[in-house]
């Protein structure tokens, strides 16, 4: 059995008409999921999130922070407003901004209170994910770290949990998180620091005290395309997930790493994201999915469709393909499919990002899987 956490409601907040982060991808994924019959109820629950008990945000959020951003929402602005991050372009404050943030965080703790109880395998809440906040601070369009706050609450009642995050953004506020436990695997794998927001995640950053070696960052240099980001994953995370030997795996699946979208530089295409989607859900016992990032709306949702399907193992079927005044979905061409034409990088470029991928996937090898 697998659940989709949606809910119609959710989809309707707005951070502001030009930020690129559109909670409305939640309903066009379910308009997809219809039109490529993925929707089998026969296997699959669909469960309407409900707000995040607050006191669950303080197992991992500071106190006052949440009291700033309700004083925010209430158009009480100081200084503190803003060094929280809050009223920023990246970070704006927006009517109802705290409702959005503890529904979205609600369906991630729930998701994971299904697979404790073993009412699925999967769970997918594609409005999670905000892997950027901090304890005391918004940043990269994430005011409350629903990852955070709902593993803490995981490893507190004695669960082993991996997270394995494909958005292009390195995941830094769930890196600071655990960076110093053993109790926690992190594994992200995103465009490098150095060409891209929030410029943290460097292949050297792999934890401290207890937590040496439990924090596993995988960056690639922009331009990098399927062939080069498959074979850094598959050499890495893997070997690293089978012998931590997680109880859960949180998939922090955004698709802002596509070729398309306009906020990164990486290349990939829907055939390498479904085959690392593919391989998450080989090595994983069980699946809190979530959307994270991905700004070009369109391929985000159809990727989401393609995870979707790797977790249910249905094959996507367009329902509407040649009907004349049918289902209109965005961009027409290549109708009929979820998937991309194949694109391989090549030249000096390929070369550049072949070594770049080469050289940190020796170094995880020799500092952290050769250590254990």
């Amino acid at each position: 059995m697998n659940a989709l956490i949606y809910s119609y409601e959710l989809s309707r907040f707005e951070y502001k008409p030009t930020h690129p982060f559109k909670p409305m991808r939640a309903k066009m994924l379910m308009e997809l999921l219809n039109r490529y019959d993925l929707i089998d109820l026969r296997n699959q629950k669909i469960i309407e999130p409900q707000p995040l008990s607050e006191e669950l945000l303080y197992r991992f959020h500071d106190r006052s922070y949440i009291e700033i951003i309700k004083k925010a929402e209430e158009g009480e602005f100081t200084a503190e407003t803003f060094y929280a991050g809050l009223g920023t372009d990246d970070n704006p404050v927006f009517r109802h901004m705290y409702e959005f943030a503890m529904i979205a965080a609600g369906g991630t703790y729930e998701g994971a209170m299904m697979l404790i109880d073993d009412d699925a395998r999967v769970v997918f809440n594609p409005i999670g994910g905000f892997h950027h906040a901090g304890k005391d601070h918004a940043e990269g369009f994430c005011y409350i770290n629903d990852i955070a706050v709902v593993i803490t609450e995981l490893i507190r009642n004695g669960y082993r949990v991996a997270c394995i995050d494909i958005d292009a953004h390195h995941g830094n506020g769930v890196q600071d998180a655990f960076y110093d436990t053993d109790r926690v695997l992190t594994i992200s794998i995103h465009e490098s620091g150095e060409t891209l927001y929030p410029g943290t995640g460097f292949e050297t950053e792999i934890g401290t005290g207890k937590g040496t070696g439990y924090n596993v960052n995988i960056p690639l240099r922009q331009g990098t395309d399927d062939e080069v980001y498959l074979l850094a994953f598959e050499s890495v995370v893997p070997a690293l997930i089978e012998s931590f030997k997680p109880d859960i795996v949180f998939a922090v699946i955004g698709c802002d790493s596509h070729k398309d979208d306009p906020l990164t530089n990486l290349n990939l295409t829907s055939n390498g994201y479904k085959s690392a989607v593919e391989i998450i859900n080989r090595i994983s016992p069980k699946i809190l999915a979530l959307g994270a990032g991905g700004y070009n709306v369109y391929k985000t949702t159809a990727l989401w469709a393609l995870a979707w399907s790797v977790f249910c193992n249905l094959e996507p079927k367009d329902q509407y393909a040649g009907a004349v005044g049918g289902f209109m979905y965005g961009p027409e061409q290549g109708a009929g499919t979820l998937d991309d034409l194949p694109f391989v990088l090549g030249g000096l470029e390929k070369e550049l990002c072949f070594n770049y991928a080469q050289k940190v996937v020796r170094f995880i090898k020799e500092n952290i899987i050769g250590q254990r």
